[in-house]
């Protein structure tokens, strides 16, 4: 009888493993976190540690890098700023001769009307010799092609002796600066019907 038990109890222990065992393979594929073993939660953790960490670094270089620029920027605006001021303090500088010229031409109390003539005519060539000094160019338009780029267009003239697009008369003298037209000139353009 004893034997005849033993061998009921071992039948019972094989039938709740392979309960056991089935429990396993539903709880593998409908519950994978039960399966994991320490050592495998531990390698999860420490992943997961690393990878935070790794995170912390880039938010931190995130807005180190963010600080920068906003410095970077504040000081651009500033240069900007500081370099607008020299280059006005330039132009005022190349030009308050022209005016302390003006302003004695005006004070004299001269009647002579070719001295005063001859005073303006040496201001004016002071003015553009300053504005020389400066880059500061006349557009050439008279005598050349029309050029969209340094002429305005205000009138077409029909001209038989000129080729079509030939700049025949300047209204208003347009300027460069090292090269760049700031002002292009009025012009009138020949062409043939």
């Amino acid at each position: 009888m004893a034997k005849k038990e033993q061998e009921e109890k071992q039948e019972q222990v094989e039938a709740n493993t392979g309960q056991e065992n089935e429990y396993a393979d539903t709880a593998t594929s409908d519950n994978p976190e039960i399966c994991f073993s320490p050592q495998d939660v531990n390698q999860f953790l420490t992943a997961l540690n690393e990878k935070s960490r790794l995170l912390d670094e880039m938010t931190d270089r995130y807005k180190r890098l963010q600080a920068d620029f906003d410095n970077f920027r504040r000081r651009t605006r500033q240069e900007k700023e500081e370099l607008s001021i020299v280059v006005a303090e330039r132009i005022i500088c190349e030009l308050l001769p022209v005016v302390d010229n003006f302003e004695r031409a005006t004070a004299s109390s001269t009647t002579d009307l070719n001295t005063l003539t001859t005073g303006v005519q040496m201001i004016f060539r002071q003015l553009n010799n300053s504005l020389c000094q400066l880059g500061v160019e006349p557009v050439n338009a008279v005598g050349n092609m029309f050029n969209p780029a340094e002429h305005e267009a205000v009138m077409r003239v029909e001209a038989d002796d000129q080729p079509d697009g030939m700049v025949i008369e300047e209204l208003q003298k347009g300027y460069k600066v090292n090269g760049r037209v700031i002002r292009p000139s009025m012009v009138k353009v020949a062409g043939n019907s």
